[in-house]
């Protein structure tokens, strides 16, 4: 809420509060009370006590609507702001990898997967004006979500991905590429690129990585490859029927980092290696720096005058003011 004529308010209501002490601490130290009456039953019969707090209530409500009617004076609004663009922003399609090899704990604090759904969600964030989508693969690459600028939906689709949902195992990169080159290739934005995501080698589907990357080149679709996974090897926990639950090392570098470079050199677009959480997330700040587009955002904000919810009830005090202080409060002559 705002108030187009702030005016109003620093200027009667300090003066409000002036008076106010003016009347009920100078004026009425100042004031010699006398007895008027002939007669004390006349006290007794109009129960001063009880007239007495009524008083003391009328200039309580005096005050208040007084206040509100400077309230009002100040016009009080409520806006609600459109924004238009002048041009869309960019699409992004991120292809997340669901296979089980994400559920290494190379990063120690978080494994792969929950600590790829942390930084996917902190970008997005930061694409306020761009249309976002989310591919998941493993042996298999099928749309979560479409393409959408609405950041709490899309935030919710990333944290119910689970490992396995696709339901068969494997690591289909080309497929995931393919995925997401349908969900891009009718786009009229200006910039369209792809973020894939995965700790392994392609071994599922049916396209290579490198010809699915030649069909995204021809749609002008760039494509970001972020190979996630230590170079230490991956590190899993199992369940050891001696010793109970361990963690093993396995040292095999499952990533085929020459495909997945080519997959983004075909494609002018870049390959990044994540082997902690802090690296991811400065792979994916380089990358919202290199996907920027200038979008000139005009916001339209239309206003709802408020005033009369203020001037109304400052009417019905003093109306009831009026009468109580004509008829049962009334002084005698």
């Amino acid at each position: 809420m705002r108030f187009a004529n702030p005016l109003y308010l620093l200027i009667f209501l300090p003066l409000l509060a002036l008076a106010y002490v003016y009347i009920s601490i100078i004026k009425k130290n100042s004031f010699k009370p006398c007895i008027s009456f002939s007669r004390v039953n006349l006290l007794k019969s109009n129960n001063p006590e009880f007239k007495k707090i009524l008083l003391n209530i009328l200039k309580v409500l005096k005050c208040v609507s007084l206040i509100l009617i400077i309230i009002a004076l100040a016009k009080p609004q409520k806006g609600k702001t459109f924004e238009h663009l002048s041009d869309q922003g960019i699409d992004i399609i991120v292809a997340l990898d669901t296979s089980t090899s994400m559920r290494s704990l190379d990063f120690r604090s978080l494994n792969r997967m929950e600590a790829a759904k942390k930084v996917i969600r902190d970008f997005m964030k930061e694409r306020k004006y761009d249309r976002i989508g989310l591919v998941i693969f493993s042996g298999l690459a099928f749309t979560q979500c479409p393409l959408t600028t609405d950041k709490d939906s899309l935030a919710e689709f990333i944290n119910n991905i689970n490992i396995g949902d696709t339901g068969l195992d494997g690591t289909a990169i080309g497929s995931a590429i393919m995925t997401s080159v349908n969900r891009l290739k009718d786009s009229r934005a200006k910039s369209r690129i792809i973020i894939l995501v995965t700790d392994g080698n392609n071994n599922m589907g049916e396209i290579d990585p490198l010809t699915a990357s030649k069909i995204a080149r021809s749609y002008d679709i760039k494509i970001y490859a972020v190979g996630v996974g230590s170079l230490d090897g991956a590190i899993y926990e199992v369940d050891d029927p001696f010793l109970g639950k361990r963690e093993i090392k396995y040292r095999k570098d499952a990533i085929n980092e020459s495909v997945l470079k080519e997959v983004a050199y075909n494609t002018s677009g870049g390959y990044f290696r994540a082997q902690d959480v802090k690296s991811f997330e400065n792979i994916m700040k380089q990358i919202d720096k290199l996907e920027k587009d200038d979008i000139e955002v005009m916001r339209f904000t239309n206003y709802r005058e408020l005033y009369k919810y203020f001037l109304i009830p400052s009417f019905i005090l003093l109306l009831l003011i009026i009468v109580l202080e004509n008829t049962y409060l009334r002084k005698l002559p």
